[in-house]
């Protein structure tokens, strides 16, 4: 039986969870969360997946430079 999950959604639902308990997540560059919860998926046999509607979303939020900024600010960082 084939079974899926949107993994960004996982990371919310976690995000809300923690800070539900009065915790404090803050996301890390390694691993990052979204990887972090397609290992997680993976490990239950159940297959992550994106919502592309809300990718495309996020990526209209941000303009190519600041994008291209984010980058080039992380591989300096590397």
């Amino acid at each position: 039986m084939y079974q899926s999950y949107d993994r960004n959604k996982l990371v919310r639902q976690v995000r809300e969870l923690l800070e539900s308990e009065g915790l404090e997540p803050l996301a890390q560059d390694d691993p990052k969360p979204e990887h972090a919860a397609m290992l997680l998926l993976r490990s239950f046999g159940i297959d992550p997946v994106v919502d592309q509607v809300e990718a495309l979303k996020g990526a209209m939020d941000r303009t190519w430079e600041e994008s291209d900024e984010a980058r080039a600010d992380e591989s300096r960082n590397r």
